[in-house]
């Protein structure tokens, strides 16, 4: 009787393996360069064709293999970085499983050529689709070369999901960037269709390559991260909010050389960014992450695009705060030369409404002095000093060193409110004030109920609220610091913001959801006017804060105008 299970064929079980670690031309890449990189290479140049699906060739000037090394290149679970159990514990190498080079030889043409330092020749073995050749004697440079034609040729349902060649080009140029910017001191040379697409020196520091690949402009911007908890080390580039992207291709991570899509990594990024981006936008930085290999797994994902820390919490809560600082060191406000180039495209340079300007005098000597300069943010100098331009009830304008800025007094104060609320959170100690009359809010009855078993933990946030018959609630209290508060609006969001979360929400997140958009109403409104005193309470007040140029909602609170931007404006240069 012939049974029915039966074992596969090895070509066919590499095959199989080969879709797990081989996904398109951008994976073929990515292991090979790794390899490149282990074996000490200073210089690496890919060449492409039709996006990697018909060629993808590496050439490195490193350590080079033997002719022995050759002849198990190609085998499953052959590697030079692992030898017994315990090495997995502390991997620090970027290749390690030994499934790349027969994955590849198992769906591909391959051919590797090699030399080491000391030796006269070179060698070379090839590995057609699962069948490997023999090793022999062949002239090379010193390092390796692995060449890799017609990806999937022997799998053609594999291969009809490939992408147009643009797409998978675009994937293999992620990768390759990846890596440029996780390996300084390592030069890279990148080419399609014979064509140059771009170059990195090994000289080259992590802002000098973001320049080459990104441009000049975000470069500039870039802001370093810096920090130090035992053997954790967080370096890199932040950049400011207004470069944020509908997409999260420029968030880049780097744990000890080895890119990651990592998902605790990406989440401590935005949270370092939190208040700071408008929501759906995705930050931009470049972070280089080191610590001691065995407090991280590496060996729980076939791409090695994620990892496991052994201790989560802290590098999280360490991550999250060193990023924040940055964050909040960068240059936030709106480049006035981005709204004059828009508007000399528009030919649109006369004002849409009518604009009441009034000078306000300097500050007097009786009033409090302006706040230290370690509460001022970089480049902003006084900010209580005069004089000062409201325009239209709605913007603040004063002079600075190098030009002048446009302050939105209700986005200022909106934050300072906001801060203020964050504060007294933190402390235990928001401040409520009751009503002589409570504010009665109709509601449904499903609404009440779920209110109801929330109410005691809105308390500590400052909003005294009870039942009140069958479909009411009546609102005793709320914060103090709310200007011309809503007590109808604010017990709708409330609502609003426990069917969104499914429970009441904390501290935190009551800020995130409620808070915010109470500050946003309780502060001073585009058309109110305000005295000479209350401009400068606010402009010092929002010095002091941790960082004023965007409201909760993430917009920026000023545009700065500097002198090259008046004198491109006015033809000067």
């Amino acid at each position: 009787m012939t049974p029915r299970i039966r074992e596969l064929p090895e070509r066919v079980r590499n095959q199989i393996a080969a879709g797990e670690v081989i996904e398109r031309p951008a994976s073929v890449v990515k292991e090979l360069v790794e390899n490149a990189l282990d074996a000490g290479a200073t210089e690496i140049r890919v060449d492409l064709e039709e996006g990697g699906v018909r060629l993808v060739r590496v050439a490195d000037d490193g350590a080079g293999m033997e002719s022995e090394d050759l002849r198990l290149v190609f085998r499953p679970h052959a590697t030079s970085k692992l030898a017994t159990l315990q090495d997995l514990d502390h991997i620090a190498s970027l290749g390690f499983r030994g499934e790349a080079l027969a994955s590849i030889g198992a769906v591909a043409r391959a051919r590797i050529l090699s030399r080491t330092a000391g030796a006269a020749t070179g060698f070379a073995v090839e590995d057609e689709g699962g069948r490997i050749g023999d090793v022999v004697e062949a002239g090379a440079a010193r390092g390796t070369t692995v060449e890799v034609r017609d990806l999937f040729y022997n799998t053609p349902a594999r291969r009809r999901f490939l992408k147009r060649t643009s797409t998978e080009l675009g994937h293999c140029l992620d990768v390759l960037q990846r890596l440029a910017l996780a390996h300084p001191g390592v030069g890279f040379a990148v080419t399609h269709d014979r064509a140059r697409v771009f170059a990195v020196e090994a000289a080259m520091e992590l802002r000098e390559r973001v320049r080459r690949l990104f441009g000049g402009e975000l470069a500039e911007a870039l802001v370093p991260v810096a920090g130090e908890d035992g053997d954790t080390r967080l370096g890199g580039l932040v950049a400011p909010p207004r470069f944020a992207r509908s997409d999260s291709s420029r968030q880049m991570w780097f744990l000890n050389g080895r890119p990651l899509r990592d998902r605790t990594l990406l989440r401590a990024l935005k949270e370092g960014y939190r208040g700071f981006l408008v929501e759906g936008r995705q930050p931009v930085a470049f972070l280089v992450l080191s610590l001691d290999p065995r407090q991280v797994d590496v060996n729980v994902h076939p791409t090695k695009s994620e990892v496991r820390f052994r201790e989560a919490n802290r590098v999280f809560g360490f991550l999250v705060a060193k990023i924040r600082a940055a964050v909040t060191a960068t240059d936030m406000a709106t480049p006035g030369e981005r709204l004059l180039a828009s508007a000399h495209r528009r030919g649109d340079w006369r004002p849409r409404a009518e604009l009441a300007v009034y000078e306000l005098p300097a500050a007097p000597a009786e009033l409090p002095a302006a706040p230290p300069p370690s509460l001022v943010p970089p480049a902003l100098g006084d900010a209580s000093g005069g004089p000062f331009l409201q325009i239209a009830r709605t913007y603040l304008v004063r002079a600075l060193a190098d030009g002048f800025e446009v302050v939105d007094q209700h986005a200022l104060h909106e934050r300072v409110t906001f801060e203020g609320l964050r504060a007294e959170l933190a402390r235990g100690a928001v401040e409520t004030q009751r009503m002589l009359v409570p504010a009665l809010v109709e509601v449904s009855r499903a609404e009440l109920e779920l209110l109801g078993a929330h109410l005691p933990a809105l308390a500590p946030a400052g909003f005294l609220l009870e039942p009140f018959g069958e479909a009411t609630i009546a609102v005793h209290g709320l914060p103090a610091r709310l200007r011309h508060p809503d007590p109808e609006g604010l017990v709708r969001e409330v609502i609003e913001a426990i069917v969104r979360t499914g429970r009441a929400p904390g501290a935190a997140e009551l800020l995130e959801e409620v808070l915010h958009r109470a500050a946003c109403r309780s502060s001073v409104m585009a058309g109110d006017e305000l005295s000479p005193s209350e401009i400068r309470a606010l402009l010092e007040r929002g010095a002091a804060l941790e960082s004023d140029q965007t409201c909760p909602h993430a917009r920026p609170t000023r545009v700065r105008f500097t002198l090259a931007d008046l004198e491109r404006a006015f033809h000067r240069r």
